[in-house]
């Protein structure tokens, strides 16, 4: 893909349609879609253009429908169509607002010359563009994969697979052993084979996986390569870690296409806001603690470096940083549940993000430590405010009565040292907060010799 050029949808798109009507049946309709390898037929009306896909074909056969059963009996939906010379990022959007698998690409008079689909969008993504440090572990979706193991029958899991990109991980002590998708309830539904067999005997083995440190280019060369819509990731160990599916990977290019469009702006100049709105979406996301809603350590190294490259390039006012922990907090959940230590920890995070400035930020370490950057403040300034935020949570209203206190190390940054040295130095102090009685406030006077 030529950087100063983004393909057009009309030369991405399947060329290749299989039509059916609405006296097709559904017999007739999996013959088809097996014999062509394809994954849906389009039937076109007077008023539109109208998919059934192998998704559609699934959802029949889970609810009791029979292969007898014609198209025109069926809801079968109208599909959203793009002119074929728009730009990939329409047809992207596009697909993103229908909320479909499929959009229509039409000529010029509006007759059908293709369909569009995540793959054929993944596929005109060339993975050199894309950020290549970037491991496929940081996209692995927090969702748990589905599995099984070898000796489940096939009719009583047909359920979880209803999308195209779904499928059932089948593992031995945490390995997955073989794959079963979408694609292979379709073979053997279209062939009339029997369903009441162990997973063993339909699924696909060896499994085809990707190590954890992979990088999205090596992943995206096994998705095309390999012709899959998932990635299985796996660790050292070859345990089960996460799926990362095709829709995953081409929502993780919005971030990377926004570079690019800003530098060929002239061009593109239209997509720019489309682009932007998605990747605030996902940067949000990427930088946010799912629990509590403040920011989450990756925001903190972000804001940690900005600062530090902030008074370094123009010598300004000096920053601090405050580590905080919640004393005691594996009693909380030893007396009261981990639910009640979750509702313990967003009224903390809550507290303190109502007591910062709008400048400061508030994220969340990781278990029940806290941190704050204090843009703009001396140590000084920021032992007072420490002090003010000791006392707020003690007196904090928590669920049944409970009560916490915190200890807190502050720190200011001194411009000679590294931001491992200045965090290290905060963290100590932290350390002898905690060894003074704890609910204390310990300010660092500086790093040594500077």
């Amino acid at each position: 893909m030529e950087l100063t050029l983004f393909p057009t949808v009309g030369t991405i798109a399947q060329r290749e349609i299989l039509r059916a009507t609405l006296e097709t049946s559904m017999r007739e309709v999996s013959e088809l879609l097996s014999r062509y390898n394809v994954s849906s037929v389009v039937i076109e009306q007077a008023d539109g253009h109208y998919v059934f896909s192998v998704e559609d074909l699934l959802v029949h056969v889970h609810e009791g429908g029979q292969t007898s059963a014609k198209l025109g009996d069926l809801p079968i939906r109208k599909v959203a169509c793009i002119g074929e010379n728009e730009h990939i990022l329409a047809g992207l959007d596009e697909l993103e607002k229908s909320g479909d698998r499929y959009l229509g690409v039409v000529g010029g008079g509006g007759e059908l010359v293709g369909i569009l689909t995540y793959t054929d969008i993944l596929s005109a993504v060339d993975p050199t563009v894309l950020v290549q440090k970037k491991t496929i572990g940081e996209l692995i979706s927090r969702t748990e994969p589905v599995t099984f193991s070898p000796d489940w029958i096939l009719e009583d899991v047909l359920s979880h697979l209803r999308k195209m990109e779904d499928s059932i991980i089948v593992v031995e002590a945490g390995v997955p052993v073989g794959i079963i998708t979408t694609k292979d309830i379709f073979r053997i539904l279209s062939s009339g084979s029997a369903t009441d067999l162990p997973l063993a005997e339909y699924m696909t083995s060896p499994v085809a996986t990707t190590h954890i440190d992979a990088t999205i280019h090596d992943a995206l060369m096994q998705l095309k390569t390999l012709k899959i819509k998932r990635a299985v990731v796996v660790d050292a160990n070859r345990h089960l870690v996460g799926v990362v599916t095709q829709s995953e990977l081409v929502g993780f290019a919005y971030g990377t296409w926004i570079d690019l469009v800003k530098h060929h702006a002239s061009e593109l100049k239209e997509l720019v806001g489309i682009l932007e709105s998605k990747a605030l979406g996902l940067e949000k996301s990427a930088l946010t603690d799912p629990l509590t809603g403040i920011g989450n350590r990756r925001m903190l190294q972000q804001r940690l470096e900005e600062e530090i490259q902030r008074m370094r390039r123009y010598r300004s006012s000096p920053f601090s940083l405050l580590l905080i922990d919640i004393d005691h907090f594996k009693r909380v959940n030893d007396s009261h549940g981990h639910l009640v230590g979750d509702e313990v920890l967003k009224l903390v995070a809550a507290t303190l993000r109502g007591l910062v400035r709008t400048v400061d930020d508030v994220t969340r370490w990781g278990g029940e430590e806290f941190a704050v950057l204090l843009p703009h403040t001396p140590i000084a300034a920021a032992a007072e405010f420490a002090a003010r935020v000791r006392l707020a949570i003690e007196n904090l209203a928590l669920p049944r009565q409970i009560r916490v206190s915190i200890s807190i190390g502050a720190g200011e940054f001194a411009a000679a040292e590294t931001e491992q040295a200045f965090f290290e130095r905060v963290d100590k102090a932290l350390y002898r907060a905690k060894r003074n009685g704890r609910n204390c406030v310990v300010a660092d006077a500086g790093p040594e010799g500077v």
